[in-house]
């Protein structure tokens, strides 16, 4: 008899272990509520077919896929946080009073990520240069900066967690006033407000946090808009928290959301599945002025507001930017939404336009060193590198000099400053419109220049044809 036990004990124990896998044929996990892309099945390389990077894709295709992923996370997370009292995920961070918060804005929270002096001036440098091309086209322009959930309500954090003294967000909040920034300052605005502004377990704010951005926004633009002051809502248990998904897939708490009783004057002019799609246009025909709108997540409950109160309204969630569509669309509005947590985004993904040109650098000497690559992207030139770190102060600015070997005539522009290992931000980076280039060889010099002097870094000479061609 006792043996028999045994054996059934074994049997269920290899049924529980073997599911997974087997199940897999009929029950395959192909959706997931984490904040990650399901790894693809791996393709089988001929010449090396049970090689090492083979067998860790095939491994991590089945971590990812195995049949029944979600009831299995949603019991362990279950298990280890109610009984064993520990986390199961290492991107959701447990919190006072059933708060969860987002492990990425940890480093955020505690100061422990600060930029350098020369990262800061390199984000500022980069955003004059975004906020001056789109005024030179005739529309206004705003930056808006969602705080991270912890920066407001850190309250909650885990008692062992302490919040820092400093952080990103703040220093560079007085340096866009010192500087002519045009940002609308939610941390100041939200971190007021008595009423609380974000969901317990989502990283982002509610509607009513969402409303208050909007009509921060629209008192900037100076343009009419609904307040929603008199307008009735209700609160409705509506709301799944991506923080929630994370860490119970099949256990979520609905929290309780504002519902505005008020029908919508716009409409989508494009095929959109829901409001986090990477490209929506809309259309109110109520409404006059546009607007082009550079966003993130917090924009999804944004995006209905900020729509109601124009004619027409571009969003989108592509990287790099493209500000030719400021051109493009010649919107009245133009704005970057950029959550607290990704500020070195303003550092490592440079948008797509050109630099304004500058007056001819002469006399530089040589440097000591750097580097430069050049490669054909779409219609443009694009031009990258580095600067030898000996070369890097906090203000030292970095130009592109192109020299037409046929006529000798010369163009300087603006680069935009890029991240690097060690946060003295001594990358450069631009995008050459093809049709500014002349044909035949150009000649390109890289210079740094402070206070001190000018120096060449790097040199190159490239062929560029007329039909656009690269060598």
């Amino acid at each position: 008899m006792k043996n028999k036990k045994y054996i059934l004990f074994i049997l269920i124990v290899w049924v529980i272990l073997i599911l997974p896998l087997a199940g897999m044929t009929f029950w395959p996990t192909n959706e997931t509520t984490e904040n990650k892309e399901l790894a693809p099945f791996p393709k089988f390389d001929k010449e090396n077919p049970i090689g090492q990077k083979y067998l860790y894709e095939l491994g991590t295709y089945f971590e990812d896929h195995f049949a029944f992923r979600q009831l299995l996370v949603t019991a362990n997370a279950l298990l280890q946080s109610k009984l064993l009292q520990s986390n199961a995920t290492n991107q959701v961070i447990p919190g006072r009073n059933d708060w969860l918060y987002f492990h990425g804005t940890l480093e955020d929270y505690q100061g422990r990520n600060l930029f350098s002096e020369r990262e800061r001036f390199a984000i500022l440098h980069n955003l004059h240069l975004i906020q001056d091309y789109v005024e030179a086209q005739g529309s206004q322009f705003f930056l808006m900066i969602p705080p991270n959930k912890a920066s407001l309500y850190g309250e909650n954090m885990p008692y062992y967690i302490r919040k820092g003294t400093d952080s990103n967000l703040k220093r560079l909040t007085e340096m866009f006033q010192e500087e002519g920034i045009s940002d609308i300052g939610l941390y100041d605005r939200f971190s007021k407000e008595s009423e609380i502004l974000y969901f317990k377990r989502d990283s982002h704010w509610t509607t009513k946090g969402a409303l208050l951005a909007y009509k921060m926004l629209m008192e900037q633009t100076g343009l009419p808009f609904e307040t929603y002051e008199d307008i009735p809502y209700a609160m409705e248990e509506i709301h799944e928290g991506d923080l929630d998904k994370m860490l119970y897939p099949l256990a979520v708490e609905k929290e309780a959301d504002a519902v505005y009783e008020k029908e919508a004057d716009f409409v989508y002019c494009n095929d959109v599945k829901n409001n986090m799609d990477e490209w929506i246009e809309t259309e109110n025909p109520k409404k006059d002025n546009s607007i082009l709108m550079y966003r993130d997540s917090f924009g999804e409950s944004l995006l209905p507001f900020v729509a109601n109160a124009f004619g027409k309204g571009y969003f989108t969630r592509l990287v790099p930017y493209n500000l030719l569509q400021v051109e493009q669309y010649s919107p009245d509005v133009v704005v970057i939404e950029k959550v607290e947590r990704n500020l070195d985004d303003f550092i490592t993904d440079i948008p797509i336009v050109e630099p304004p040109q500058r007056e001819n650098i002469l006399g530089a000497k040589r440097g000591k060193g750097g580097t430069i690559e050049t490669e054909k992207a779409g219609s443009f030139l694009k031009i990258s590198g580095k600067l030898d770190e000996r070369e890097i102060q906090t203000d030292t600015k970095i130009y592109v000099a192109l020299t037409d070997e046929g006529t000798k005539t010369t163009k300087t522009y603006e680069t935009f400053y890029t991240a690097s290992e060690n946060k003295d931000a001594g990358g450069y980076q631009l995008y050459l419109r093809g049709s500014s280039l002349p044909t035949g060889k150009i000649h390109c010099d890289v210079l740094a220049a402070d206070e001190e002097n000018t120096r060449i870094i790097a040199q190159k000479d490239i062929m560029w044809e007329n039909e656009g061609g690269y060598k």
